[in-house]
């Protein structure tokens, strides 16, 4: 499909203020008149289905051969109309690089099992959110309501600019209307809660927009950590010499923080007691803090500061590198004329801080140029003094973190990172020896546990070691292939015996006490089933088996399309 088919489509050719992209296919959808959401899925994405989720993209490249250059490149779709940057915002730089390309690529399932959402507990969950003051607003501006990028990142919940709840919808997240097109509307929302915001759930929603706001941010985790420790201690809730953290006093002051925030959707699994909060405390200070989901960082940030500029200029005021972007693309170094100016200069002869002041950039700079031409340019060290420059290479090559590194020369990350780039060749041969020892490690980890559990079957192994299972999906899939062919199934055991009759009942109740809110409480006036859905995500699954649950399907259909009696 050509770049001449946008127009004959008639896609939009510019984005509403902070608009999504699914928001904006979805105009085209309501515009072009196709009766089936497959139709227009087919003609922007190129597949029936992959590429209509609402939060995470898909097959990007195939999208932009048919917008052209007006909507961007993939890369700012991502960062500027997806919620997507928030899960990025603490991931190496091998992940970022890694969900980018699946984004432009393939399906936004694989990006969340990329990003280990499938199996966190905060899973995937991601519902359509709107404020009816934007949507008046909008459909005077701009015709017609659409969804706000802003709205929809996981952990807010309030419209910042009118201070007001934002009310979720029962589709899409739910399962139902899981692959339509969609814009805002009136019916399609649950009622918001009556009183004001607390004042933690409006700093949450801060925090996470700031982080989001910032295309190409990365936050070092460690770094991260030494400032949250800084803002414990500035608040008194660190002890001794030793600095510990003061167990009841974090734990009670933190989980009261939280309490507001436990009720909203997707947020549930926050700690709940002062012990939970002081172990989550702990846990991001600590010097390994992998793994953490976002949404835990975020809270604990929305707490100790005011806002993200604050959270970064208390990671800034160690070192330089707190904060870490994205590095611009290699093509566009590559275009800059200023490079083989420099490099022709230093070829000359000129010196490396010479030639770069000529064209006009910093000298380390000049010298991560010269080392990318492969040109060895001399040095006169200011921390890599004696035989340690040479130690630290030697490690390098052998593939060593860069945290590892820095800790064994007692120097800054930034400074390793700078040794990285402008050693000729030894930014390719570190990438290189840190990938080989990734394969040896993960492929040791899976036959371990393949070995040791022979009969389990590949699903059993996989849910013992998902991280090593991950790695080599990805990146050493024959491999894997060829060592999970022969794995016997796993044994079947027979299903425990169901209790029919007290399912039943169960079911039954939670139909009843649920309606019941909806029409005293929140003034529904016809209960619909996709909303008992949304309250009791399991009656879905068991609404085919009705046949053997009469008290539930009594109440659904007692409830389902009556109206209000108030």
């Amino acid at each position: 499909m050509t770049t001449l088919d946008s127009f004959q489509l008639g896609l939009p050719q510019r984005w509403l203020p902070d608009e999504t992209l699914f928001s904006l296919c979805s105009r085209y959808h309501a515009a072009s008149g196709n009766k089936l959401p497959s139709t227009t899925c087919s003609q922007l994405f190129g597949h029936p289905r992959q590429g209509c989720a609402h939060d995470f993209p898909a097959r990007l490249d195939h999208f932009l051969c048919v917008a052209g250059d007006a909507l961007g490149t993939a890369m700012s779709i991502v960062e500027k109309h997806t919620v997507l940057p928030l899960y990025l915002r603490f991931a190496s730089a091998e992940m970022v690089d890694a969900t980018r390309s699946a984004a432009a690529q393939s399906s936004s399932g694989r990006l969340k099992f990329q990003l280990g959402l499938l199996t966190s507990r905060f899973r995937a969950n991601h519902p359509l959110k709107a404020c009816r003051a934007c949507m008046q607003e909008d459909t005077l501006q701009h015709i017609t309501p659409y969804w706000h990028r802003e709205h929809q990142l996981p952990g807010v919940w309030v419209c910042r600019r009118h201070g007001s709840w934002l009310q979720a919808s029962d589709l899409k997240a739910t399962g139902v209307g899981r692959f339509s097109w969609l814009l805002p509307a009136p019916s399609q929302f649950l009622t918001a809660p009556a009183a004001s915001p607390p004042a933690s759930v409006m700093q949450l929603a801060r925090m996470v927009a700031g982080l989001v706001a910032k295309p190409g941010l990365r936050i070092s985790t460690h770094r991260m950590g030494q400032a949250l420790r800084a803002a414990l201690a500035d608040r008194g809730l660190l002890a001794g010499t030793a600095q510990r953290l003061r167990r009841v006093a974090a734990g009670d002051a933190y989980a009261e923080f939280l309490r507001p925030l436990l009720a909203l959707e997707q947020m549930g699994q926050l700690p709940a007691s002062s012990d939970e909060a002081y172990a989550e405390i702990a846990r991001q200070i600590s010097a390994r803090s992998a793994g953490v989901h976002p949404l835990r960082r975020a809270a604990l940030a929305a707490w100790l500061f005011d806002d993200l500029q604050d959270l970064l200029a208390r990671m800034g005021a160690g070192g330089n590198d707190t904060v870490a972007p994205a590095p611009p693309p290699t093509a566009q170094l590559q275009d800059d004329p200023r490079r083989a100016r420099l490099v022709a200069l230093i070829s000359s002869g000129r010196s490396t801080s010479a030639a770069a002041r000529e064209v006009g950039i910093d000298t380390t700079t000049g010298m991560v140029w010269a080392a990318a031409a492969g040109l060895a340019t001399p040095r006169r060290p200011k921390l890599l003094k004696g035989d340690l420059r040479d130690r630290l290479i030697a490690l390098l090559r052998k593939g060593i973190a860069k945290e590892e590194a820095a800790a064994y020369g007692e120097v800054s990350l930034q400074t390793v990172t700078t040794l990285l780039r402008t050693e000729v060749g030894l930014h390719e041969a570190w990438r290189q020896a840190g990938f080989e020892n990734a394969r040896r490690r993960n492929r040791r980890v899976w036959a371990r546990i393949t070995a040791a559990n022979p009969l389990s079957g590949v699903k059993a192994a996989r849910m013992a070691e998902p991280a090593a299972y991950a790695w080599l999906y990805r990146n050493d899939r024959d491999w894997l292939a060829e060592n999970t062919a022969e794995m016997a199934r796993a044994v079947r055991v027979p299903p425990a015996r169901v209790n029919w009759d007290a399912r039943d009942r169960q079911f039954a109740d939670q139909v009843r006490q649920a309606a019941l809110q909806m029409v005293e409480m929140q003034g529904v006036h016809h209960v619909r089933l996709s909303q008992l859905y949304q309250r009791i995500p399991e009656l879905k699954a068991k609404i085919l088996r009705l046949d053997r649950m009469p008290l539930t399907r009594a109440a659904v259909f007692a409830v389902v399309g009556k109206a209000s009696t108030g």
